[in-house]
């Protein structure tokens, strides 16, 4: 399901050399993290080793991370992608964005959604990041508490993007996306076009699935005359709905945690979820961790999410491993796991905006003195 470039370039190497490549680029999109956080710290704090190991831990030492990579997965050299295009826009002051950042990140970001299509989902977001605004947004309102909003924040966006530097991204992207797809088919053949972008819009798959609707289609899948394709594609809708919000609602605030945001929602809601999607967002949540106050709240939320993997994960064993026939507690699993990340967002959402407030009021006092 990835580029077909990278399976011919594969077919010629040696059985274990992609191993290897996968291997050495989870361990760049590790040391580019690793960076990107100690940029934004003083030197000093930097030198101290349990802060090093604390940032080598959320993805060059993460047990997850290295598990994708080492068995062959290639999500590792996917999400390297993202994150390196996402680490040189925020590594920029904003007054800085012109012509040459837009054709540069539309390139990147088109070679990103070619060589696996979710990356897509990020468009709008960075399109937001390169209209020049300021962060601060006059005092407004964090956008995700006042719903009634949305209609003003759309006509706002629509007029903000359909300017030169957004516009020029967005082209090169979708210039890049296609000329690279089009070669694809050209030497590949239609296979090419149906295995590496039709097929995610279709897909269906109950077995090792963490989301809620695998049962759902179970069930169809033995239901002769099921529209599986249709429905999938109508399970589209909401995402596309969060996508657009999370989009203009937060990227304008911290395009990192908008990415994050985002990914997580859309792996969230989506029809199929394995275990590797999990990287998708866990490469992006060191891009703006600094910028969430650890609250009780979120405590608790994490801990609600991680009971309901163990759930999931204990009904699954005895599903595929001791046979037995204990579906519908998978599924009632997989419910809770759905909630549990939705309630996690919003804990994150609420602990960002009690960041936000904690900034502002330090910078009001630092005024007063």
């Amino acid at each position: 399901r990835y580029t077909p470039f990278l399976a011919a370039f594969l077919s010629y190497m040696p059985k274990e050399v992609g191993r290897y490549i996968f291997c050495i680029a989870d361990t760049i999109c590790g040391w580019i993290i690793l960076r990107f956080r100690q940029s934004r710290r003083q030197p000093s704090e930097n030198s101290n080793l349990l802060t090093q190991l604390q940032d080598g831990i959320w993805w060059l030492y993460n047990p997850l991370a290295i598990n994708i990579c080492t068995r062959g997965s290639a999500e590792s050299l996917m999400v390297l992608l993202p994150v390196l295009l996402t680490v040189q826009l925020l590594s920029y002051d904003e007054k800085s964005i012109g012509w040459k950042r837009a054709v540069l990140a539309g390139l990147s970001h088109g070679v990103a959604i070619h060589s696996k299509l979710y990356p897509v989902i990020y468009t709008l977001s960075y399109m937001v990041h390169f209209v020049q605004i300021n962060r601060d947004n006059g005092g407004a309102c964090f956008p995700w508490f006042e719903p009634k909003r949305l209609l003003r924040l759309v006509q706002l966006w629509i007029r903000r993007l359909f300017t030169p530097i957004p516009l020029l991204f967005l082209v090169t992207s979708l210039g890049t996306f296609g000329g690279l797809t089009w070669l694809s088919v050209r030497i590949y053949g239609e296979v090419a076009l149906q295995e590496g972008l039709l097929y995610h819009f279709s897909r269906v798959d109950h077995r090792h699935n963490y989301s809620m609707y695998w049962y759902w289609i179970y069930l169809a899948l033995a239901k002769a005359g099921s529209n599986l394709g249709f429905m999938g594609r109508m399970l589209l809708l909401p995402q596309v709905i969060l996508l657009l919000y999370s989009s203009l609602g937060i990227a304008s605030h911290n395009l990192g945690l908008a990415l994050f945001v985002q990914t997580y929602l859309f792996v969230t809601h989506n029809k199929v979820i394995t275990a590797q999607y999990f990287t998708w967002y866990l490469c992006l949540l060191p891009l703006c961790s600094d910028a969430l106050a650890l609250t009780r709240e979120l405590i608790f939320a994490l801990v609600g999410l991680l009971v309901s993997i163990g759930l999931w994960l204990g009904s699954a064993y005895c599903l595929e491993m001791q046979g037995m026939a204990v579906h519908r507690v998978v599924w009632f699993a997989s419910v809770v796991y759905f909630f549990a990340n939705v309630n996690l967002v919003g804990a994150i959402l609420r602990s960002f905006k009690i960041k936000q407030e904690r900034i502002k009021a330090s910078k009001v006092d630092a005024k007063k003195d």
